[in-house]
């Protein structure tokens, strides 16, 4: 009876619903939490999808990078100049925590902020995150305790602010490609358990929560790099597992409407010519079905676009001051804007991590504040606009 009389009560009293959808939209992502637990009409807007897309129409969304990145010591780092709006730690928030312990963290680059998000287990190292579908998925990585791959997904609904084990995957695996394309996550190649390198790829649906098997690639890819870009998942390098660390100019993307994968040379140059220098490099697909490479190897350093096959690389931009090397990459606001994580330059060489943001179209760097305890190595990363 009380839920009937509250479903009946407007938005805000005194308010026209439209006028009080528009000042809830309004409310900050960081709130939202909040926001659910006001009232039964609060919480079922707020984890509606027209919610969110109100907030796009009315210029109220915010863009969020989440990255999977190693905790720093606590007191570590020069002297944590920029102030955090979150205070929670889990026992050492990546210079650099030993064991090892990794966090997902998120960025707000609407609003500026560095956030952590909240995890009852452990997150797995070198897990992927990436975004579908309106969920944020983490995939993989090394069981932090035994450091061994895992074949586990969790699901965080970004709406609702849950999370939950998904399906897992069909082998355990790490270091291997995986991006979203057309609502779904594919993964192919890395390693076993036994530090095989894999060719078996496979797709995640989302909404049905379930995995598909793929045809196997035509090579083993250990440590390849996993780019959606013009609506073909790529896995860009790697080796195989007796060519440990000696990775592969090629490349091979997944044509889905022929269910076989495609074999491109020459995609990365610089493993091409040096053979080792291939795994210091991001790819990100950007708008117009584009293909961008951050490189921080050997000679090649800088931002990059794919001409397509037997045309090579065009250069966009170069790095941005400071940048130095492992960088971790995420297309953000529909591939208009290229969000970089990246050792920086420090006094004895690599430093700090640190974050910028390039314009897709003037090819202008930005900086991003960096507080010390997110200045940690980051894995993945993965942009939602929300």
């Amino acid at each position: 009876m009380e839920r009937k009389e509250e479903e009946r009560q407007a938005l805000i009293p005194g308010l026209p619903d439209d006028i009080a959808l528009d000042c809830l939209a309004r409310v900050p992502h960081r709130f939202h939490s909040r926001l659910r637990l006001v009232c039964y009409g609060w919480r079922d807007l707020a984890t509606a999808p027209c919610f969110y897309q109100h907030r796009e129409r009315t210029g109220a969304a915010e863009d969020l990078i989440f990255l999977v990145q190693a905790l720093v010591k606590k007191g570590s780092g020069d002297g944590g100049e920029v102030k955090e709006e979150d205070e929670e730690e889990n026992g050492c928030s990546a210079a650099v925590c030993s064991p090892p312990t990794y966090g997902l963290s998120m960025y707000n680059a609407t609003e500026g902020s560095w956030h952590r998000v909240v995890m009852a287990e452990p997150v797995p190292l070198f897990a992927h995150v990436v975004a579908v579908g309106g969920k944020l998925l983490m995939v993989g990585g090394w069981d932090p305790v035994t450091l061994e791959p895992v074949a586990e997904v969790r699901v965080l609904d970004l709406a609702r602010g849950e999370w939950r084990r998904g399906a897992a995957m069909t082998a355990a695996r790490s270091f291997f490609a995986c991006a979203a394309v057309a609502g779904r996550v594919y993964v192919a190649g890395g390693h076993d358990v036994g530090k095989n390198a894999l060719r078996e790829a496979e797709a995640y649906d989302a909404a049905a929560d379930q995995w598909a098997a793929m045809p196997a690639m035509g090579e083993e890819r250990d440590e390849c790099k996993g780019v959606a870009a013009g609506g073909q998942f790529w896995a860009v390098s790697g080796y195989g597992t007796e060519e440990q660390g000696m990775f592969g100019g090629a490349a091979e993307w997944y044509d889905a409407a022929a269910g076989e994968w495609r074999r491109e040379e020459g995609v990365s140059e610089a493993a091409a010519e040096g053979g080792s220098g291939g795994g210091d490099a991001a790819y990100v697909g950007v708008a117009g079905g584009r293909m961008w490479s951050v490189e921080c190897g050997g000679g090649r350093r800088g931002v990059r676009e794919y001409a397509g096959s037997g045309r090579g690389w065009k250069e966009v931009a170069p790095l941005p001051e400071g940048a130095m090397s492992r960088p971790c990459a995420a297309a953000m606001g529909g591939g208009e804007r290229v969000f970089l994580m990246a050792a920086a330059t420090g006094e004895n060489g690599s430093g700090p991590h640190r974050g910028w943001i390039l314009e897709a179209g003037s090819a202008n760097w930005a900086r991003v504040e960096t507080p010390v305890r997110f200045s940690g190595f980051a894995y993945s990363a993965a942009a939602v606009r929300l």
